[in-house]
């Protein structure tokens, strides 16, 4: 660290004072490079923090002397080399599945041969598997994992978290070659696992899918198995036993995305007088983000499976506190009234039901006011705006040869009106048309329905009808989009 990279007013400090006392100069250089040593220590206690947080986990119980030094002497069923484990750890190695002489059958990962495995899975039967599953990895076609939870790994490493291992299908269908026998690598994988008492879900089968989602601010894929729900793959993976879950809800549902919520029962252990006690409660799992077009697959899978709906009960309570709460109308209320049948979605304004017949809902509905008395206020509607067209035709076009009378003297442009260009000047008209010239005419062309005699004026109540559904969209919440999910079918 030099003067000169200090910040311009405290150099021009340091200067001044050293031009006073040349003296000073010399401690000056010394407390810089003391803070500058300092700094570099720090940064290099934070470098070494760095790396250690990012080190793998191990839990207090974690030992890796019961690791085998080697696995040399063992004998092989199968092995497949550079692997990429995601998780417990992240690190490309060697599956070899074998056993030693008069031993239970192991899955062991590991670089070589003749090195200590970096892990091992020791009892691969059903006491310590709870589950096991290839499936696909999204966005990379040709990849897979297989997904393994169980209970406890040799020497408790990595807080026995689930093992993640992913693949090439294609590079490994290559490399297998006729071992495989006209059989896809995944079949083969699925045999040699129940082989050793792993019953294997395959979960690349068309009728499992997969919708990407978040679970807080973890970004992943929920994956829908006939028996498991898996959130994967980052950490931590979340595994669902579909028995285990007690209800789905959909919160959250605007026109784009929407959330599910899985309430999940699972035991406890309490300790009570010195007394272990197993206890069954209940949590909640949110997953967000969820794009509207999965909808209808998500909501097959929940009624497929009997899970208990709870959308429906938490969308009433929200229409309770809409017609408990203020008065004012909210944004979907306001929106009801610009709608066919709109009323239908949260009631009339004063929190009473609608009882009103189907009439509302036929194709030849004319739009109008909120009330009951729809047909008389369009038709008294409908006359005011035709007398009103009649006068303004009046006004704007005269006789042949005489001006035009002007409502806005402001406005020096030019009107279009049913085909005729009617301006200020006042113009003459040969029976009841305006006489053109080539200027005139030129100028029309700008204009393709004259030729049809059509108005093109803009249709100010079409217009003013589009904006106010587009603020009116723009107000609502996801309160008013859960209410209409129930009016339109969705829940």
């Amino acid at each position: 660290m030099t003067l000169a990279s200090l910040p311009s007013q405290l150099q021009n400090d340091i200067t001044a004072l050293i031009k006073k006392d040349p003296e000073s100069e010399t401690t000056i250089k010394q407390i810089i490079e003391y803070y500058e040593g300092k700094l570099t220590e720090v940064g290099k206690l934070n470098h070494k923090k760095l790396k250690t947080d990012n080190a793998p986990t191990q839990t207090s119980s974690a030992d890796r002397s019961v690791l085998p030094q080697t696995l040399e002497g063992s004998q092989i069923m199968l092995q497949i080399p550079d692997l990429s484990i995601q998780s417990p750890f992240r690190k490309k190695v060697n599956m070899v599945i074998g056993a030693f002489k008069g031993k239970a059958p192991f899955m062991t990962f590991t670089k070589a041969m003749n090195n200590p495995p970096e892990f091992m899975l020791d009892d691969l039967t059903a006491k310590n598997i709870n589950f096991t599953t290839i499936l696909h990895v999204p966005e990379k076609k040709a990849s897979r994992v297989l997904l393994i939870s169980y209970k406890q790994n040799l020497g408790h490493l990595y807080k026995d978290d689930p093992l993640l291992v992913q693949f090439n299908n294609d590079i490994l269908t290559e490399q297998f070659g006729s071992i495989l026998n006209d059989t896809t690598l995944v079949s083969f994988l699925l045999k040699q696992l129940s082989a050793l008492g792993m019953n294997t879900v395959d979960g690349t089968t068309e009728d499992v899918f997969f919708v990407q989602t978040y679970n807080v601010t973890k970004e992943g894929y929920l994956y829908f198995l006939k028996d498991y729900i898996i959130f994967g793959f980052k950490k931590p993976i979340l595994i669902f036993k579909t028995a285990d879950i007690e209800a789905v809800t959909y919160t959250s549902i605007t026109r784009l995305t929407f959330n599910v919520s899985l309430n999940v029962r699972h035991s406890v252990e309490n300790s009570e007088n010195g007394n272990n006690i197993q206890k069954m409660t209940t949590e909640k799992y949110e997953f967000s983000m969820i794009d509207q077009k999965e909808f209808d697959k998500i909501n097959q899978y929940v009624q497929s499976q009997k899970f208990e709906d709870k959308s429906m009960a938490d969308e009433l309570k929200a229409q309770r506190q809409l017609k408990s709460g203020s008065h004012k109308p909210g944004a979907l209320t306001e929106a009801a009234k610009l709608v066919p049948g709109g009323d239908m979605v949260v009631g009339s304004a004063d929190g009473e039901e609608n009882n009103d017949d189907d009439e509302e809902l036929d194709a030849d509905y004319e739009l109008g006011d909120s009330d009951d008395d729809h047909s008389d206020d369009s038709e008294e509607s409908e006359n005011e705006e035709a007398e009103s067209q009649s006068e303004t035709d009046k006004e704007i076009v005269g006789n042949s040869g005489k001006e035009k009378e002007t409502h806005d003297d402001e406005d020096d442009s030019p009107d279009y009106i049913s085909g005729e260009e009617v301006d200020e000047n006042g113009e003459e008209y040969d029976n009841g048309e305006k006489v053109q010239s080539d200027d005139d005419d030129r100028e029309m062309d700008e204009f393709d329905d004259q030729d049809n005699g059509e108005d093109d004026t803009p249709d100010e109540s079409k217009q003013t009808l589009e904006q106010e559904l587009k603020d009116l969209e723009n107000g609502l919440d996801d309160t008013d989009y859960l209410q209409m999910a129930d009016y339109t079918g969705m829940s």
